[in-house]
């Protein structure tokens, strides 16, 4: 069953859909989405227990799926283009192969159609294990994650989640759901694996990332024969973080006007 998704839209013009990452939100790509919006109406979405969206004891990719159709048929957006990064790479993907009459272009941020290995339910179980009735600051929740994460750069993308109401610190991500899910969302649908996109794609790579290499290129052509690679220099997976304006600039270049 589909959720509420909340958004931020910016500017007017051919719609584009943005989805965010994993432990991500809409906010993540606030700047890009409003550089596009001068040729674009871009909409920033908060997927399924991410940001201000609601939240689901599920999140399957068929979910996340029909979370995005149902995000387009109440918007009365007929036909848009889609980007997705890591997580929302792999919705984005996962769209396309089941509804390409309803996608222009299609852009694929450090993610490839296939599982990967990851230490993502260490992060969790670290945001787990706050005691969020002894937080009285994001430092504090800073430092007590040091000892577990030891990356200052994940742990303050992290703590974006973190908010501050009458109650005290909460978690904005659903992670008792997120964990659950980390198995499936790791992989990529089997129920596609018949499926082919040949619309105009593109897949765009961190060049000190592993989640796009030449290991990954017969699986993105077997689902994507028409897709186009490219590499962002100097940087990792979140490379739209590491390097905004490159990025910018191969998602106008490969939208156009």
């Amino acid at each position: 069953m589909s959720v509420k998704l909340n958004f931020e839209t910016f500017g007017a013009g051919r719609p584009v859909i943005v989805l965010h990452g994993l432990f991500g939100s809409a906010r993540n790509w606030r700047s890009i989405a409003k550089q596009l919006s001068e040729t674009h109406q871009v909409f920033t979405i908060d997927l399924r227990n991410h940001g201000e969206s609601d939240h689901s004891d599920s999140m399957y990719y068929m979910e996340m799926m029909e979370d995005i159709k149902q995000f387009l048929h109440d918007k009365h957006l007929r036909k848009v283009s889609l980007i997705g990064h890591s997580l929302g790479g792999k919705i984005a993907m996962t769209f396309a192969l089941n509804y390409p009459e309803m996608l222009e272009k299609l852009i694929v941020l450090d993610i490839a159609p296939v599982r990967y290995d990851n230490n993502f339910e260490l992060l969790v179980d670290a945001m787990l294990s706050l005691d969020l009735a002894d937080i009285s600051s994001r430092n504090q929740a800073n430092d007590i994650l040091r000892s577990r994460i030891e990356d200052g750069g994940v742990r303050l993308f992290l703590l974006q989640n973190l908010f501050r109401n009458s109650d005290g610190f909460q978690w904005r991500i659903n992670l008792a759901a997120i964990k659950k899910a980390l198995p499936d969302i790791g992989a990529f649908p089997t129920f596609t694996r018949s499926s082919e996109h040949n619309g105009p794609t593109l897949f765009l790579g961190g060049d000190r990332s592993d989640y796009i290499g030449p290991e990954h290129h017969e699986d993105i052509f077997s689902f994507f024969p028409t897709a186009e690679i490219s590499t962002i220099t100097d940087a990792e997976h979140w490379l739209h973080a590491d390097q905004p304006q490159q990025v910018l600039e191969e998602i106008g270049r490969f939208l156009g006007k």
